[in-house]
Protein backbone atom coordinates (compact mmCIF):
# COMPACT_ATOMS: atom_id res chain seq x y z
CA UNK A 1 0.00 0.00 0.00
CA UNK A 2 3.01 2.55 0.77
CA UNK A 3 4.34 1.67 -2.64
CA UNK A 4 1.24 2.36 -4.45
CA UNK A 5 0.64 5.66 -2.42
CA UNK A 6 4.08 6.93 -3.58
CA UNK A 7 2.85 5.61 -7.18
CA UNK A 8 0.16 8.31 -6.77
CA UNK A 9 2.25 10.63 -5.40
CA UNK A 10 4.57 10.59 -8.69
CA UNK A 11 2.20 10.55 -10.92
CA UNK A 12 0.00 13.61 -8.78
CA UNK A 13 0.67 16.09 -11.89
CA UNK A 14 -1.28 13.26 -14.35
CA UNK A 15 -4.17 13.10 -11.87
CA UNK A 16 -4.46 17.10 -11.46
CA UNK A 17 -4.68 17.39 -15.28
CA UNK A 18 -7.63 14.72 -14.80
CA UNK A 19 -9.30 16.80 -12.24
CA UNK A 20 -8.85 20.08 -13.98
CA UNK A 21 -10.14 18.31 -17.40
CA UNK A 22 -13.38 17.46 -15.51
CA UNK A 23 -14.01 20.87 -13.78
CA UNK A 24 -13.49 22.16 -17.42
CA UNK A 25 -16.27 19.66 -18.53
CA UNK A 26 -18.66 20.92 -15.59
CA UNK A 27 -18.42 24.57 -16.82
CA UNK A 28 -19.25 23.75 -20.23
CA UNK A 29 -21.83 21.63 -19.36
CA UNK A 30 -23.35 24.28 -17.20
CA UNK A 31 -22.86 27.18 -19.64
CA UNK A 32 -24.85 25.26 -21.96
CA UNK A 33 -27.26 23.73 -19.70
CA UNK A 34 -26.78 20.58 -20.64
CA UNK A 35 -27.76 17.89 -18.42
CA UNK A 36 -25.94 16.66 -15.24
CA UNK A 37 -26.58 13.12 -16.01
CA UNK A 38 -24.66 13.46 -19.11
CA UNK A 39 -21.73 15.18 -17.46
CA UNK A 40 -21.65 12.02 -14.76
CA UNK A 41 -21.86 9.41 -17.34
CA UNK A 42 -18.71 11.10 -19.05
CA UNK A 43 -16.81 11.09 -15.77
CA UNK A 44 -17.83 7.42 -14.92
CA UNK A 45 -16.44 6.08 -18.06
CA UNK A 46 -13.40 8.53 -17.78
CA UNK A 47 -12.64 7.12 -14.51
CA UNK A 48 -13.12 3.33 -15.43
CA UNK A 49 -10.40 3.97 -18.35
CA UNK A 50 -8.20 5.60 -16.10
CA UNK A 51 -8.56 3.02 -13.75
CA UNK A 52 -7.42 0.58 -16.21
CA UNK A 53 -4.78 2.72 -17.27
CA UNK A 54 -3.32 3.20 -13.93
CA UNK A 55 -3.20 -0.20 -12.88
CA UNK A 56 -0.99 -1.38 -16.05
CA UNK A 57 0.91 1.73 -15.29
CA UNK A 58 1.04 1.24 -11.69
CA UNK A 59 2.38 -2.89 -12.51
CA UNK A 60 5.06 -1.78 -15.53
CA UNK A 61 6.36 0.86 -12.60
CA UNK A 62 6.75 -1.81 -9.68
CA UNK A 63 7.90 -4.31 -11.99
CA UNK A 64 10.87 -1.53 -13.36
CA UNK A 65 11.77 -0.26 -9.35
CA UNK A 66 12.35 -4.09 -8.42
CA UNK A 67 14.81 -4.66 -11.88
CA UNK A 68 16.57 -1.07 -10.23
CA UNK A 69 16.94 -2.63 -6.94
CA UNK A 70 18.38 -5.77 -8.06
CA UNK A 71 20.77 -3.50 -10.32
CA UNK A 72 21.63 -1.13 -7.20
CA UNK A 73 22.85 -4.17 -5.42
CA UNK A 74 25.16 -5.04 -8.59
CA UNK A 75 26.63 -1.29 -8.86
CA UNK A 76 29.94 -3.09 -8.86
CA UNK A 77 29.41 -5.27 -12.04
CA UNK A 78 31.32 -4.50 -15.29
CA UNK A 79 28.01 -4.52 -17.59
CA UNK A 80 24.58 -3.18 -16.42
CA UNK A 81 21.62 -5.43 -17.25
CA UNK A 82 19.09 -2.34 -17.83
CA UNK A 83 15.13 -2.98 -18.54
CA UNK A 84 14.53 -2.38 -21.87
CA UNK A 85 13.70 1.61 -22.06
CA UNK A 86 10.00 2.45 -22.98
CA UNK A 87 10.46 6.08 -23.92
CA UNK A 88 13.31 8.06 -25.82
CA UNK A 89 14.30 10.05 -22.15
CA UNK A 90 14.94 6.59 -20.86
CA UNK A 91 16.89 5.29 -23.60
CA UNK A 92 19.38 8.31 -23.34
CA UNK A 93 19.40 7.88 -19.12
CA UNK A 94 20.52 4.32 -19.98
CA UNK A 95 22.97 5.23 -22.32
CA UNK A 96 24.50 7.99 -19.83
CA UNK A 97 24.34 5.10 -16.99
CA UNK A 98 26.42 2.80 -19.26
CA UNK A 99 28.74 5.46 -20.10
CA UNK A 100 29.57 6.06 -16.41
CA UNK A 101 29.24 1.77 -15.37
CA UNK A 102 32.26 1.80 -18.36
CA UNK A 103 34.19 4.56 -17.08
CA UNK A 104 33.82 3.36 -13.64
CA UNK A 105 34.94 0.08 -14.18
CA UNK A 106 37.58 1.13 -16.62
CA UNK A 107 38.77 3.29 -13.09
CA UNK A 108 38.52 0.03 -11.04
CA UNK A 109 40.77 -1.73 -13.23
CA UNK A 110 43.00 0.86 -13.39
CA UNK A 111 43.35 0.96 -9.86
CA UNK A 112 43.66 -2.59 -9.10
CA UNK A 113 46.40 -2.83 -12.16
CA UNK A 114 48.26 0.41 -9.83
CA UNK A 115 47.90 -1.59 -7.08
CA UNK A 116 49.68 -4.75 -8.03
CA UNK A 117 52.23 -2.69 -9.34
CA UNK A 118 53.07 -0.89 -6.45
CA UNK A 119 52.56 -4.42 -4.36
CA UNK A 120 55.07 -5.41 -6.88
CA UNK A 121 58.07 -2.87 -6.51
CA UNK A 122 57.88 -2.49 -2.69
CA UNK A 123 57.92 -6.41 -2.93
CA UNK A 124 60.93 -6.65 -4.68
CA UNK A 125 62.69 -3.61 -2.83
CA UNK A 126 62.08 -5.33 0.40
CA UNK A 127 63.67 -8.67 -0.07
CA UNK A 128 66.42 -6.87 -2.56
CA UNK A 129 66.93 -4.24 0.90
CA UNK A 130 67.95 -7.92 2.77
CA UNK A 131 70.82 -8.37 1.23
CA UNK A 132 72.72 -5.36 2.43
CA UNK A 133 71.47 -6.14 5.92
CA UNK A 134 72.71 -9.27 5.57
CA UNK A 135 76.29 -8.16 4.60
CA UNK A 136 76.37 -5.50 7.17
CA UNK A 137 75.33 -8.28 10.25
CA UNK A 138 78.08 -10.51 8.51
CA UNK A 139 80.74 -7.64 9.09
CA UNK A 140 79.60 -7.02 12.65
CA UNK A 141 80.00 -10.33 13.72
CA UNK A 142 83.41 -10.63 11.94
CA UNK A 143 84.92 -8.28 14.28
CA UNK A 144 87.90 -6.23 13.31
CA UNK A 145 87.26 -2.61 13.23
CA UNK A 146 84.02 -3.01 14.28
CA UNK A 147 85.02 -4.28 17.64
CA UNK A 148 83.87 -1.51 19.77
CA UNK A 149 80.42 -0.24 17.91
CA UNK A 150 78.87 -3.68 17.19
CA UNK A 151 76.87 -4.07 19.94
CA UNK A 152 75.02 -0.29 19.24
CA UNK A 153 75.57 -1.04 15.45
CA UNK A 154 73.84 -4.50 16.24
CA UNK A 155 70.56 -3.29 17.97
CA UNK A 156 70.18 -0.62 15.12
CA UNK A 157 70.23 -3.25 12.42
CA UNK A 158 67.78 -4.97 14.44
CA UNK A 159 65.80 -2.15 13.98
CA UNK A 160 66.47 -2.10 10.64
CA UNK A 161 65.30 -5.71 9.73
CA UNK A 162 62.25 -4.79 12.41
CA UNK A 163 61.31 -1.82 10.13
CA UNK A 164 61.81 -3.79 6.78
CA UNK A 165 59.87 -6.73 8.14
CA UNK A 166 57.25 -4.25 9.08
CA UNK A 167 56.75 -2.69 5.36
CA UNK A 168 56.19 -6.79 3.97
CA UNK A 169 53.95 -7.76 6.57
CA UNK A 170 51.73 -4.88 5.66
CA UNK A 171 51.96 -5.67 1.77
CA UNK A 172 50.83 -8.82 2.83
CA UNK A 173 47.96 -8.63 4.60
CA UNK A 174 47.00 -5.95 1.62
CA UNK A 175 47.11 -8.22 -0.57
CA UNK A 176 44.25 -9.89 -1.31
CA UNK A 177 45.39 -13.61 -0.42
CA UNK A 178 47.59 -13.99 3.07
CA UNK A 179 49.37 -17.41 3.66
CA UNK A 180 48.09 -18.27 6.54
CA UNK A 181 49.31 -22.11 7.89
CA UNK A 182 47.66 -22.84 11.19
CA UNK A 183 49.81 -25.18 13.44
CA UNK A 184 49.51 -26.37 17.05
CA UNK A 185 52.95 -23.99 18.25
CA UNK A 186 54.54 -23.59 21.35
CA UNK A 187 53.77 -20.10 22.76
CA UNK A 188 56.68 -19.94 25.26
CA UNK A 189 59.52 -21.17 22.81
CA UNK A 190 57.94 -18.71 20.09
CA UNK A 191 58.24 -15.90 23.36
CA UNK A 192 61.72 -16.73 23.99
CA UNK A 193 63.06 -16.59 20.60
CA UNK A 194 61.22 -13.05 20.05
CA UNK A 195 62.86 -12.06 23.17
CA UNK A 196 66.85 -13.26 21.89
CA UNK A 197 66.32 -11.63 19.23
CA UNK A 198 65.90 -7.50 20.67
CA UNK A 199 68.77 -9.12 23.05
CA UNK A 200 70.80 -6.38 22.10
CA UNK A 201 68.07 -3.42 22.58
CA UNK A 202 67.58 -4.71 25.83
CA UNK A 203 70.83 -4.51 26.81
CA UNK A 204 71.67 -1.33 25.16
CA UNK A 205 68.66 0.40 26.74
CA UNK A 206 69.13 -0.60 30.05
CA UNK A 207 66.48 -2.88 30.37
CA UNK A 208 65.72 -6.17 32.33
CA UNK A 209 63.48 -8.61 30.90
CA UNK A 210 61.53 -11.89 32.35
CA UNK A 211 59.62 -14.29 30.18
CA UNK A 212 59.44 -17.14 32.33
CA UNK A 213 56.15 -19.32 30.83
CA UNK A 214 55.32 -22.66 31.62
CA UNK A 215 54.57 -24.97 27.93
CA UNK A 216 51.45 -23.43 26.14
CA UNK A 217 50.81 -24.66 23.32
CA UNK A 218 47.96 -22.73 20.89
CA UNK A 219 46.85 -23.29 17.54
CA UNK A 220 48.21 -20.25 14.90
CA UNK A 221 50.34 -19.13 12.37
CA UNK A 222 54.24 -19.19 13.89
CA UNK A 223 55.22 -17.06 10.82
CA UNK A 224 53.09 -14.23 11.34
CA UNK A 225 52.65 -14.10 15.51
CA UNK A 226 56.30 -13.51 15.22
CA UNK A 227 55.61 -10.74 13.73
CA UNK A 228 52.88 -9.38 16.32
CA UNK A 229 55.22 -10.23 19.20
CA UNK A 230 57.95 -8.55 17.77
CA UNK A 231 56.43 -5.40 17.09
CA UNK A 232 54.80 -5.64 20.66
CA UNK A 233 58.50 -5.86 22.24
CA UNK A 234 59.74 -3.64 20.17
CA UNK A 235 57.11 -0.57 21.17
CA UNK A 236 57.69 -1.77 25.18
CA UNK A 237 61.57 -0.86 24.29
CA UNK A 238 61.12 1.93 22.46
CA UNK A 239 59.01 3.70 24.95
CA UNK A 240 60.30 2.19 28.50
CA UNK A 241 63.22 4.42 29.67
CA UNK A 242 66.50 2.67 30.65
CA UNK A 243 66.43 1.17 34.33
CA UNK A 244 62.72 -0.18 33.57
CA UNK A 245 61.47 -3.36 32.64
CA UNK A 246 59.59 -5.84 30.20
CA UNK A 247 57.56 -9.09 31.23
CA UNK A 248 55.97 -11.73 29.34
CA UNK A 249 53.05 -14.10 31.77
CA UNK A 250 50.74 -16.13 30.47
CA UNK A 251 47.17 -16.62 32.96
CA UNK A 252 43.84 -17.67 32.05
CA UNK A 253 44.23 -17.81 28.08
CA UNK A 254 45.89 -14.98 27.58
CA UNK A 255 49.71 -14.10 26.79
CA UNK A 256 50.31 -10.33 28.88
CA UNK A 257 53.58 -8.21 27.94
CA UNK A 258 53.99 -5.68 30.29
CA UNK A 259 56.35 -2.81 30.18
CA UNK A 260 56.95 -0.17 32.83
CA UNK A 261 57.32 2.50 30.14
CA UNK A 262 55.44 5.83 29.58
CA UNK A 263 52.39 4.37 29.12
CA UNK A 264 49.38 6.18 27.16
CA UNK A 265 47.25 8.76 27.28
CA UNK A 266 43.47 7.82 28.13
CA UNK A 267 41.99 9.83 24.72
CA UNK A 268 44.81 8.07 22.68
CA UNK A 269 43.96 4.23 23.58
CA UNK A 270 40.31 4.06 21.47
CA UNK A 271 42.46 4.85 18.57
CA UNK A 272 45.96 2.90 19.08
CA UNK A 273 44.70 -0.03 16.41
CA UNK A 274 43.69 2.77 13.77
CA UNK A 275 45.86 2.80 10.45
CA UNK A 276 48.55 5.89 10.93
CA UNK A 277 47.29 6.83 14.25
CA UNK A 278 50.46 7.85 16.04
CA UNK A 279 48.79 9.81 18.99
CA UNK A 280 50.36 12.01 21.32
CA UNK A 281 53.38 10.13 22.14
CA UNK A 282 53.62 9.36 18.03
CA UNK A 283 54.12 12.80 17.61
CA UNK A 284 57.22 12.86 20.30
CA UNK A 285 58.75 10.20 18.62
CA UNK A 286 59.56 11.22 14.86
CA UNK A 287 60.03 7.79 13.61
CA UNK A 288 56.35 6.32 14.99
CA UNK A 289 54.65 5.34 11.52
CA UNK A 290 51.02 4.75 13.20
CA UNK A 291 51.49 1.06 11.39
CA UNK A 292 52.53 -1.25 13.80
CA UNK A 293 49.44 -1.69 16.22
CA UNK A 294 47.73 -1.85 12.81
CA UNK A 295 49.20 -4.53 11.46
CA UNK A 296 49.11 -6.58 14.98
CA UNK A 297 45.36 -5.91 15.10
CA UNK A 298 44.99 -7.24 11.46
CA UNK A 299 46.86 -10.24 11.84
CA UNK A 300 45.59 -10.98 15.23
CA UNK A 301 41.98 -10.56 13.64
CA UNK A 302 43.04 -13.18 10.31
CA UNK A 303 44.53 -15.79 13.36
CA UNK A 304 41.09 -16.08 14.95
CA UNK A 305 42.26 -13.66 18.20
CA UNK A 306 41.69 -10.35 19.84
CA UNK A 307 44.61 -7.85 20.68
CA UNK A 308 43.98 -5.23 23.65
CA UNK A 309 45.71 -2.93 25.42
CA UNK A 310 45.66 -1.41 29.11
CA UNK A 311 47.76 2.03 29.95
CA UNK A 312 48.09 4.94 31.87
CA UNK A 313 50.27 7.73 31.80
CA UNK A 314 53.89 7.02 33.62
CA UNK A 315 52.63 3.18 34.70
CA UNK A 316 53.08 1.40 31.63
CA UNK A 317 51.50 -0.61 29.38
CA UNK A 318 49.89 -3.60 29.02
CA UNK A 319 49.27 -5.36 25.85
CA UNK A 320 46.58 -8.59 26.24
CA UNK A 321 47.07 -11.55 23.43
CA UNK A 322 44.16 -14.17 23.41
CA UNK A 323 44.04 -16.99 21.23
CA UNK A 324 41.22 -19.44 19.49
CA UNK A 325 40.51 -22.12 21.61
CA UNK A 326 40.60 -24.40 18.47
CA UNK A 327 40.42 -23.61 14.46
CA UNK A 328 38.68 -25.96 11.93
CA UNK A 329 40.83 -28.75 10.71
CA UNK A 330 43.28 -28.64 13.28
CA UNK A 331 43.71 -31.19 15.48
Amino acid sequence: MKLFFRYLFEKRRLIACWVFWVVMQAIVFALYHLPWEALFYACLLGVAAGAVFMVFSFVRWRKKLRDLSVLARQAEAEVLQLPAPTSALEEHYQTLCNALADRGAADRRKARRQKSDMLDFYTLWVHQIKTPIAALRLLLQSGGDFDQLSGPMAGELTRIEGYVGMVLSYLRLESEQTDYLFRKVRLDKQVRQAVRRFARLFIGGKLSVSADLPEITVTTDSKWLSVVLEQVLSNAIKYTPPGGRVSVRYEEGTLTISDTGIGIRKEDLPRVFERGYTGFNGHNEEHSSGLGLYLCRRIMEGLGGSIAIRSEPGKGTDVLLTFPSEIDGIE
